[in-house]
């Protein structure tokens, strides 16, 4: 058997995948963990990675490596994006992952973050060979790329991120009517200028994946425990996401807390997070979603094992 695992290391989660390679090419996954450790909180504010936060990063970070073992010989490859791409102190988590999780990391460029995630994400998905628009919403980043028959061909990174926003406009739960109005205010007038970016062509499908997505989609579809497989390819209307939207803005975090479809340190970002969702289909004027459960973890995969 020969393994190949993968380590996403976002603003907000930090997620392993490992799957088998088969003789006939195929792909088997063999296991998947994930574990919100906020590594980029406060990253606005302080331009650096806070100790605390790094400490619970690097100690996911190691239990990984440990996971990892019981499937060895494999090959690992580790990325970190937006926090750590901006952060004065990269080099002291890069040291730090490298001496105490034994993990080489690759800092990547949103650029190859673009590249690896749309392999990623329209890995299984059915019938999209159209001009399709994809959108990754991260903590500290959101990408979004327009692509024709699976290549990209346009793409715009932003700081549209869910722990960033969360932290400049949402500080109250319930959310109030003047918070919410200034983040949806902001949303448009960024949005806007990313579809003049990608101006090429009008999208004729909508992709969306990460966390908030997925979150919603299970929301919708009372998925619990959390099902990869009745996840991907699934679809929400505009509608539908913004009813989900306004029940969750009406919920203290508690309540929010208390849906077992939301993971445990997703309840206050979610807002931010669904907004942006909501948002983006209404200034690309798509009135579907389709959801991928798929990503970056995989499209590292994937690019490491051609």
């Amino acid at each position: 058997m020969t393994c190949v695992a993968s380590i996403d290391i976002g603003t907000n989660t930090v997620r392993l995948l490992i799957v088998e390679t088969k003789p006939d090419r195929n792909l088997r996954e063999v296991a998947q963990v994930r574990a919100i450790t906020r590594l980029g909180k406060g990253m606005d504010t302080e331009k650096k990675l806070l100790g605390d936060r790094m400490d619970e990063t690097i100690s996911v970070l190691t239990k990984f490596r440990n996971e990892c073992r019981k499937f060895e010989p494999l090959t690992i490859r580790a990325v970190a994006t937006s926090a750590v791409r901006e952060a004065s102190n990269q080099k002291d988590f890069v040291s730090r992952a490298k001496k105490e999780a034994g993990l080489e990391i690759e800092v990547i460029s949103w650029e190859e973050e673009a590249d690896l995630m749309v392999k990623g994400v329209l890995w299984k998905l059915p019938n999209i060979e159209k001009d399709i628009l994809v959108f990754d919403i991260g903590g500290g980043s959101t990408e979004f790329l327009l692509a024709r028959d699976r290549k990209i061909i346009s793409s715009v990174g932003t700081q549209l991120g869910t722990v960033r926003l969360t932290e400049k406009f949402i500080s109250h739960h319930p959310v109030g009517v003047n918070e919410y109005k200034a983040l949806e205010t902001h949303f448009r007038r960024e949005l806007k200028v990313v579809k003049e970016k990608l101006s090429d062509f009008p999208p004729k499908v909508l992709v969306g994946t990460a966390g908030t997505i997925t979150t919603f989609a299970a929301i919708d579809g009372d998925v619990y425990p959390y099902d990869p497989e009745k996840i991907h390819g699934r679809s929400l209307t505009f509608k539908r996401v913004e009813e989900l939207l306004e029940d969750l803005k009406n919920k203290s975090l508690t309540e929010r807390s208390a849906m077992r479809a939301i993971e445990k340190g997703r309840e206050d970002l979610i807002i931010a997070g669904g907004a942006l969702v909501l948002e983006t289909m209404r200034v690309f004027e798509c009135n579907l979603l389709t959801v991928s459960e798929h990503g970056l973890r995989e499209g590292l995969v994937l690019d490491t094992w051609s």
